[in-house]
Parts: C-alpha cells; sequence; structure tokens
C-alpha cells in the first residue's frame, strides 16, 4: 500500500497552478486519489464545480487516466465556525506586523517556487512560524472567546487529519491501490507526517507513505 502526500493550495498561485499539479499527478500515474473533501462534495469535486485547484487538476487527469477518486475528509463544520474562525485571524491579522509578514512571504514563495516549495520543510517551518504567532496574538490580546474560538480551529484541524488518515487506512485495507496519492493542503503536512509516524510506532495498519516523490 503505497501512499504518495502532495501538498497543495485551494486556489492558483504563480507556479502553484493547475497545470504543473496535472503534470504531478501525470508523472506519478496514480489509479486512486484521495481527496481532501467531504463526501458530500465528491460529485461537485469530480465534475469540476467545486472551484478548487485540486478539483480543477484532477478532472484534467481522469480525461487521460482512469482514476478513483476517494473523499477522506469529514463533514464540514456549520457556518458559525467559519464565521468565528475569519474574524479571529483577521483581528491576529489586524494585531501582529509579524503574522501579516509571515502570511506575506509564505504567499511569495508559494508564488514563486510552486509544488517543491509546497512539499518542502521550508514551507512546514512556514506555517509553525503563521501559527504560532497566531497563537501568540490571540493570548495578547486576552479575549476569553478568541481563544476559545482558536483552540476549537485548532482542534477541529486535529480531528480532521487523523480522520482523513484513517480514512485512507480504511480504505487500502479494503482495496489495496496499486499507486495512490493524497492530495491536502500544505498547512496539514507537516502534522500528518507526525501523526503517520506516531502510528507506524502504535502498530497500526502497515501503509507506505511517500513525502517526497511530489518534490521530485
Amino acid at each position: 500500500m503505497h501512499i504518495t502526500l502532495i501538498a497543495t493550495i485551494h486556489a492558483e498561485s504563480g507556479r502553484a497552478n493547475v497545470a504543473e499539479l496535472r503534470a504531478i499527478l501525470d508523472r506519478l500515474a496514480p489509479n486512486v486519489i484521495f481527496a481532501e473533501v467531504p463526501s458530500a462534495f465528491l460529485a461537485d469535486y469530480l465534475h469540476g464545480s467545486y472551484g478548487t485547484l485540486e478539483s480543477a487538476a484532477v478532472a484534467l487527469y481522469r480525461e487521460r487516466r482512469p482514476v478513483n477518486v476517494v473523499p477522506v475528509d469529514l463533514d464540514k463544520p456549520g457556518e458559525e465556525f467559519f464565521s468565528n474562525t475569519k474574524d479571529m485571524f483577521k483581528k491576529v491579522e489586524r494585531t501582529s506586523a509579524d503574522y501579516r509578514r509571515l502570511v506575506d512571504q509564505n504567499s511569495l514563495d508559494t508564488l514563486k517556487f510552486g509544488f517543491p516549495y509546497l512539499n518542502s520543510d521550508r514551507c512546514a517551518q512556514a506555517w509553525d512560524g503563521i501559527y504560532n504567532e497566531a497563537l501568540a496574538s490571540v493570548d495578547w490580546i486576552g479575549d476569553t472567546k478568541l481563544r476559545q474560538t482558536y483552540d476549537l480551529w485548532n482542534q477541529t484541524n486535529d480531528d480532521r487529519e487523523t480522520g482523513m488518515i484513517e480514512n485512507i487506512e480504511s480504505h487500502c485495507i479494503r482495496e489495496v491501490p496499486a499507486r495512490s496519492v493524497f492530495l491536502v493542503g500544505a498547512a496539514h503536512r507537516k502534522p500528518i507526517i507526525e501523526k503517520v509516524q506516531k502510528r507506524k510506532v502504535a502498530g497500526r495498519p502497515e501503509v507506505f507513505w511517500d513525502f517526497e516523490s511530489a518534490l521530485k
């Protein structure tokens, strides 16, 4: 069971674009694509109306090769969650010049270097810096509700990452894919790698995760 993780973004930016992701898929030639999308949205993802870089690249890939697209994300939280999270990051952005600088640098590197950057340790470190500064800013603001929003957002991402790994493992137990890839937002790459490594120690189902091939 071989799974290549491809860290991506949801909207095109410079060299991180549909054509580049399709080229990666063509090179890896998967017969299964694990998608960061809840099952309820799979039809939109496949039919090109989901509106993300990944779904557009997968649609082009499917025109040339038969592939099974498997949704592995958890159900989306309610609108209140997204509204509160958006407001929280807006307050962080207004509060912290360091946060704005880190986000701008990450965006610039994504635009200039594309998928090799998104799948690099440098990008993982950038996201660590962004989220550490966000938490520091939330604590500096000192609003209890804002900290509760941050904690819920953080726990939701943690649950999603664990859930996606479990869903992939479950699929691989039922059907052993010859070649598969997992398309997931770059901010999740490092946490997923860490969770996979912990699950190996815990004796979880043996799945070979490849975190390097997207860079080649």
